[in-house]
């Protein structure tokens, strides 16, 4: 079964703590920052219990800020997959200002696997994260599909 059968993907506090203390950190630098969440993938849900902050470079470009999570980082996260039986399923990142998927975020994404997640937190997450604020978009055939209101909130489970 592949992410584009999963219905619920469940959240632990601790997930959403770690990551709003790394983008709010890359934030106060004015920098955007790549969160990986992965878990375990049992029939139509995933159980995102693990926190990746890939080595990344940061870096300010004429067309506004960017991240770049090199090869071998991303060889270190597949191995690290491989042997923790977990899914790359959810990448998130924050924006200084409004929340939306850029060109570079549909063109260049880390999740790559149909039904991942992508979620883009406000204000470099100033306010912390919340399913009511980021914008949402999961992968389809035809690309990045954005997820609003109840069809996000329907998704996105956050567990004790």
């Amino acid at each position: 079964m592949s992410l584009a059968d999963v219905t619920e993907f469940k959240v632990r506090p601790s997930v959403l703590t770690e990551t709003e203390r790394a983008l709010r950190h890359a934030g106060a630098e004015g920098f955007e920052l790549f969160v990986l969440w992965t878990g375990p993938h049992q029939d139509r849900t995933v159980d995102l219990a693990t926190v990746h902050v890939p080595e990344q470079r940061s870096f300010r470009g004429e067309e506004g800020l960017h991240v770049r999570v090199g090869a071998d980082a991303l060889h270190r996260l597949n191995v690290w997959l491989y042997e923790n039986n977990e899914v790359l399923a959810v990448q998130v990142h924050s924006h200084p200002g409004a929340a939306y998927h850029s060109k570079t975020d549909d063109a260049y994404p880390i999740v790559t696997a149909l039904g991942g997640l992508s979620l883009v937190v406000p204000d470099f997450c100033r306010r912390g994260f919340s399913v009511e604020t980021v914008a949402g978009y999961r992968l389809s055939e035809t690309g990045w599909t954005r997820l609003q209101g109840k069809a996000l909130r329907s998704l996105i489970r956050v567990v004790a």
